[in-house]
């Protein structure tokens, strides 16, 4: 199951992201996954990232350098600041570990240990190295490996691209939320659907690597129909999670989206792709509120 970078840039390789699409929103195939967003002359430019990118995804689509260069804002899931282990990014990962004394193998079934311990045999962790990790943190993981194996990169993150752009050209940088309440999002899911969600990584890893470049391919020609073609059914198992992890967000953010779209500056927003498309994504979101959207 591909899931958004919900854990920000402290999980540096932990996280790759590209999730569930909808044709609900009409798309062309070679546009960006940029959307232009606009309420009578104000503009806001929404963009779907992806978080972990590969070196031949550069240079990006022009409309995506445009669209930044004419907003005065960058806002991000959350300001990447946050994830400096200088600013005390690093502590946050503690939340992914027991301090009680309880082990991931003593955490979920028997049947799931073993698969997990399966798939290491061709990682360089161990099943010991995992067990002071809950669930949660060993999907995530797990993603990592198979994104590192794909070649995707945090560093070169759409997010992480555009964040290290900002300051040098003197953009206000605003967050949606706090990397905190991004790992609580995780940390709060009750074991069992952890467990579920790991046990739905695990059986995404043997095609992991294809699954990745075809997505890839998809969100670099805008083809939003595509990537819901491959990745929709990820949360149609898990429809729990979905809610606790895309639309309540989606919620979330919507007041400080409608402030973007009254400043006379434009906002640039980077949001995992999740967020943007499909039937509770801000996309649709955006439209019941009469706003304009156009694919760039």
């Amino acid at each position: 199951m591909r899931r958004d970078a919900l854990i920000g840039r402290f999980f540096a390789a932990l996280a790759v992201a590209l999730l569930l699409a909808s044709g609900a929103i009409a798309q062309t195939r070679g546009r960006s996954f940029l959307w232009k967003v606009q309420s009578g002359a104000n503009v806001m430019y929404l963009a779907g990232s992806v978080h972990a990118l590969t070196v031949d995804a550069y240079p990006l689509n022009p409309a995506y350098q445009r669209a930044f260069d004419a907003s005065g804002a960058l806002v991000e899931e959350i300001d990447l600041a946050e994830a400096d282990p200088l600013n005390g990014g690093l502590g946050l990962l503690a939340k992914g570990m027991y301090q009680d004394g309880r082990t991931f193998s003593s955490a979920v079934s028997r049947d799931t240990a073993a698969m997990v311990e399966r798939k290491l045999q061709n990682t360089p962790l161990a099943l010991d190295l995992i067990q002071p990790m809950k669930p949660w943190m060993v999907m995530l993981m797990l993603e990592a490996l198979g994104s590192q194996a794909a070649g995707l990169d945090p560093s070169l993150g759409l997010d992480k691209h555009f964040y290290d752009l900002a300051g040098p050209k003197g953009k206000q940088v605003i967050g949606l939320e706090t990397a905190e309440s991004q790992i609580d999002r995780f940390d709060k899911m009750p074991e069992r659907m952890q467990e579920q969600m790991l046990r739905s990584e695990l059986a995404e890893m043997d095609t992991e690597q294809s699954s990745l470049r075809a997505i890839m391919t998809a969100w670099q020609n805008g083809d939003t129909g595509a990537i819901e073609k491959m990745l929709l059914g990820s949360f149609s198992e898990n429809p729990t999670a979905y809610d606790s992890l895309i639309t309540q967000r989606n919620r979330n953010w919507m007041p400080q989206l409608d402030t973007c779209l009254k400043r006379s500056s434009p906002c640039f927003v980077v949001v995992g792709a999740a967020h943007i498309v499909g039937p509770q994504g801000l996309l649709a979101m955006l439209q019941q509120r009469g706003y304009r959207v156009e694919q760039q």
